[in-house]
């Protein structure tokens, strides 16, 4: 795991970092990082993944408090993704932290 403020650094340290957010696009137009892009769990496919990122690559994962995030981390850890990271407390720990979000307008 790492925290939402580690991930803001990193970020702004190298810029492009992958976030994904598992949440359901309900939740993600409620309110999202402005830096995350939205797989729902529930339609999440490791296939479609894979065709956009690498699995060498850091990823990532982001829910509404670090549950389904972490589901879908181990899942990703399974098909061979490497540098898997789960942020603990998921969205509720980034907007918590002060961190930036965007609203559905």
């Amino acid at each position: 795991t790492i925290t939402s403020t580690e991930v803001f650094r990193l970020n702004q340290e190298s810029g492009g970092l992958t976030i994904v957010d598992v949440r359901e696009p309900e939740e993600f137009l409620e309110i999202a990082s402005p830096l995350a892009e939205n797989y729902p769990l529930s339609t999440f496919e490791v296939g479609d993944f894979a065709k956009k990122h690498d699995k060498k690559s850091q990823i990532f994962m982001l829910c509404k408090s670090g549950k389904r995030s972490m589901k879908i981390a181990q899942i990703l850890e399974s098909a061979g993704y490497e540098s898997v990271f789960n942020i603990e407390g998921g969205m509720m720990a980034w907007e918590a932290s002060g961190l930036s979000v965007v609203h559905e307008s």
